[in-house]
């Protein structure tokens, strides 16, 4: 039988996101990656933005939802109560505005800043970022990244508008970001918003997921041994702060073991 396909950036944090809620959700799934750039063709192909990933389209092909706030709208109204991720909105207003507001922060205020971070220094050691960017790829994509990859890398840089001042900024706001989640989680609670996992909990671990190299991520984070001393001494810090044993304790607890079943 035919399943949904999700056509999706490889390493994007948003990516792993929507691979993680169709995990929560039970549903099964093949994923077609592509690299840099090249993403941006393949959503064209299907009718889709720039900025549709991950793109998940039905096992008919005739549903597409672009993004992760279409795939939310398509499959938490149908989860099981036990599955949904989102407190009702007409019965806790304020729970489902603390949910919303912690979500939106880690995916497009420090996550935003761990794309530009992390972006701006590994493009700078190819064979570093390498298995981040081709693993799984059609084939002409790694032919083209082997052979173009100063091209490509001056192409991220330009569309993602990263110079050295962008990433020193961007640190400060992952930082920042860190002392605030620290706070929230100093009185030893487990989850971010009340006794079990909501939408804050995924949004905030994948996100940030790549400031920790969390164990447990889909999108072929970078070895640490391999990455530049200058990064292992941000990651490692990072990973030992409440947020950072956090991020890991949500990916070992809620993200289940999974193969990349490519399409």
């Amino acid at each position: 039988m035919s399943q949904p396909l999700l056509v999706t950036l490889l390493p994007s944090t948003d990516v792993d996101l929507g691979r993680w809620l169709l995990s929560h959700y039970g549903v099964s799934y093949r994923e077609r990656p592509h690299a840099p750039i090249f993403h941006v063709l393949a959503l064209k192909s299907w009718g889709v933005g720039a900025e549709g990933y991950p793109l998940l389209v039905s096992a008919d092909r005739g549903t597409k939802s672009a993004g992760i706030q279409a795939i939310l709208d398509q499959l938490e109204p149908k989860a099981a109560p036990d599955k949904r991720l989102w407190p009702d909105k007409m019965v806790e207003p304020e729970r489902w505005k603390e949910v919303d507001t912690l979500q939106h922060d880690a995916r497009f205020g420090i996550g935003t800043a761990v794309v530009q971070w992390s972006y701006w220094n590994l493009l700078k050691y190819k064979s570093v970022v390498w298995p981040s960017l081709t693993t799984g790829v059609p084939w002409y994509e790694t032919l083209t990244l082997r052979l173009a990859f100063p091209v490509i890398r001056s192409l991220m840089y330009k569309g993602l508008k990263l110079d050295q001042s962008v990433a020193d900024s961007a640190l400060e706001t992952i930082h920042a970001g860190f002392d605030r989640l620290d706070a929230r989680l100093s009185d030893g609670r487990r989850y971010l918003v009340g006794e079990t996992l909501t939408f804050a909990d995924l949004a905030t671990a994948a996100s940030l997921a790549p400031m920790v190299l969390a164990q447990g991520y889909h999108g072929m984070l970078p070895l640490e041994a391999r990455c530049p001393v200058f990064m292992q001494e941000i990651y490692k810090p990072l990973r030992q702060r409440p947020t950072g044993r956090y991020i890991q304790r949500i990916y070992d607890t809620h993200r289940t073991a999974q193969l990349l079943q490519l399409r």
